[in-house]
């Protein structure tokens, strides 16, 4: 059965203000999400102290996700969705809009 596509993106080379930043990243994700053509529900944004944040965005197809630790260097996210949109086409934008050169990304047909 397929029921859709789940994207999973580890980058290891970003830098701590970029990391940092929840509303560089918000509007890195959602140009991803128009760029992939899906629907944005809700967004829900959570900063933490002293550093790192959490971005989730309700997709109509299911849903966008990243965390950060920006003293790492590190950003986790996944991208799932259903129906014929492409995670990759966001996963892509970010790595892009990241300038990152040291990631993983996987698929798993769900």
């Amino acid at each position: 059965m397929d029921l859709g596509k789940h994207l999973l993106l580890e980058v290891y080379d970003g830098t701590f203000q970029q990391l940092n930043d929840h509303i560089f990243l918000k509007d890195i994700l959602f140009d991803g999400i128009q760029k992939s053509k899906s629907t944005i529900l809700n967004c829900f944004i959570h900063k933490f102290n002293p550093q790192g944040c959490t971005i989730l965005f309700a997709l109509a197809e299911s849903h966008v996700s990243c965390h950060t630790w920006p003293e790492k260097g590190s950003l986790t996210a996944d991208f799932y969705t259903c129906g014929d949109k492409d995670p990759e086409i966001i996963a892509n934008y970010v790595v892009e809009r990241l300038k990152s050169k040291k990631h993983r990304i996987r698929m798993i047909n769900r």
